[in-house]
């Protein structure tokens, strides 16, 4: 048994497409499902069984992969170690909160994708309940998500969550005299507010600080791309509430000016999410690392 049999194996037990597993491979399917077979045959018995499109392990599948998980890894150790520079092959597909996806992952996953050029990474920005929907349905290896999550729901769905860093929620507004003094939530209830849409992370946990006064917040509209609320509350004297990452350049540029609050606690996470089962993915395991490395940068 090869290497690469090893890694299409490990890539099924995450994965549990053989579809999605060839994609990872840039294999054809039928190759994907002979490889699986061969498997089968060596060991002595079936190891994953279909339900409708998904291949579900047997217990003896997973305790083989976590076995052929070490096999994996101390190889590649072993190529790292004598400079193999094409190290890495294969598909992530990701999935992320608009703050994280706009503002904070393209730069690394550029620099990620040039040191491995063999990895296909695939990003799609949505918001937060889209992004555990696709992780649940194996549509994505990884999502990231800004804000508070159901500690509770994520046990319950087998997914672990990884804090990567604090973030800022920021009311903005391009009247400098507006913001010239701190203020109360009541004190803006006049002006012209857009949101983000229901679903959005960023949304609910504003609204969740402002408690009852949530319901008096004149809502004018709401969008589902920070660039479009960024872009109306510079040029038509709206308000909003934004990541400090997406509008660092305007703060700086004093093109946008930040509305201090009394009494509201405008602190997040962001954070990413996984299934458990992801650890048996050699690649997606080394972007991680990456990753965490850089967001430490």
């Amino acid at each position: 048994m090869k290497i690469k049999d090893l890694e299409i194996f490990l890539d099924i037990l995450n994965t549990k497409s053989p579809t999605i597993s060839a994609e990872n491979f840039y294999l054809t399917q039928p190759n994907i499902s002979i490889t699986i077979k061969n498997i089968e045959k060596m060991v002595g018995e079936k190891l994953f069984e279909r339900v409708g499109k998904k291949l579900l392990p047997t217990q003896k599948a997973i305790i083989l992969g976590n076995l052929w998980l070490e096999i994996v890894q101390n190889y590649h150790k072993s190529l790292e170690l004598i400079g193999d520079e094409e190290l890495l092959l294969g598909k992530i597909n990701i999935v992320a909160t608009q703050s994280i996806g706009e503002y904070l992952l393209p730069s690394i996953l550029f620099d990620f994708a040039k040191k491995n050029p063999k990895v296909k990474i695939n990003l799609q920005i949505k918001n937060t309940k889209e992004c555990l929907y696709d992780l649940k349905q194996g549509n994505s290896e990884i999502a990231f998500i800004e804000g508070e999550l159901n500690e509770e729901k994520l046990k319950n769905e087998n997914f672990e969550k990884t804090i990567l860093c604090e973030d800022e929620l920021i009311v903005a507004t391009n009247n400098q005299k507006l913001a010239s003094k701190k203020r109360y939530i009541d004190e803006l209830l006049d002006q012209k507010w857009i949101f983000r849409e229901q679903g959005s992370g960023l949304r609910a946990q504003f609204l969740k600080e402002l408690a009852d006064i949530a319901k008096k917040i004149p809502i004018t509209l709401e969008l589902d791309r920070t660039s479009a609320i960024k872009e109306l509350v510079i040029k038509k004297d709206a308000i909003s509430i934004f990541s400090k990452r997406a509008i660092e350049e305007e703060l700086k540029n004093k093109i946008l000016y930040k509305i201090n609050l009394y009494n509201i606690h405008l602190k997040r996470n962001f954070c990413f999410v996984k299934r458990k089962s992801s650890k048996l993915n050699w690649t997606l395991e080394k972007f991680e690392d990456f990753l965490l490395e850089n967001i430490k940068g």
